[in-house]
């Protein structure tokens, strides 16, 4: 019997097919801070590791800059949008604000830059605003599996933009 090794010819997909314009800015420093939420950048990663800023704060050569998720919120440049229908959201908005706030904690804990931008009332129930996509997935996911209802996701083709439905 011939012991050959085969090979596939099938590649990985990469899964950022369109890179966020804010983290693939040409960083010409090897550290720096955020000069608004604090953020720490080190060895090529942003953290919210306060005792990193302090230290870092500390040095004259430090780049005080806005990291990649508070220039997304100056900019107004979301990178997800959630919007929030129904009576069951009249009348549990406290619960549901909590998780989504819960989820949010949770997610800056895997990555400092998935924060929630905005909250905005609207005739129909409510709309969040994220710097990115996957958060707005999360929240998505969060809110089907706590309180069931409808979620619909809607991957934009050319950006990376994300919109989550969720109505009950």
């Amino acid at each position: 019997m011939n012991a050959r090794k085969l090979h596939s010819s099938t590649q990985r997909k990469s899964m950022d097919t369109c890179g966020d314009p804010y983290l693939l800015q040409n960083v010409r420093y090897e550290s720096a801070v955020c000069k608004k939420c604090h953020a720490a950048y080190q060895n090529k990663r942003w953290s919210l590791d306060e005792d990193l800023f302090n230290k870092m704060n500390e040095c004259k050569d430090v780049n005080k800059v806005y990291c990649p998720a508070c220039q997304k919120i100056k900019d107004k440049f979301p990178g997800g949008i959630v919007t929030l229908k129904g009576e069951f959201l009249r009348e549990h908005k406290d619960e549901i604000m909590n998780l989504i706030r819960n989820e949010e904690e949770r997610a800056r804990g895997f990555n400092p830059l998935e924060r929630l931008m905005e909250i905005n009332s609207l005739d129909s129930g409510l709309e969040l605003t994220t710097t990115n996509e996957k958060l707005a997935q999360r929240i998505g996911r969060s809110l089907f599996r706590a309180y069931q209802g409808r979620v619909g996701y809607k991957w934009s083709q050319d950006t990376k933009l994300l919109r989550v439905e969720w109505e009950r």
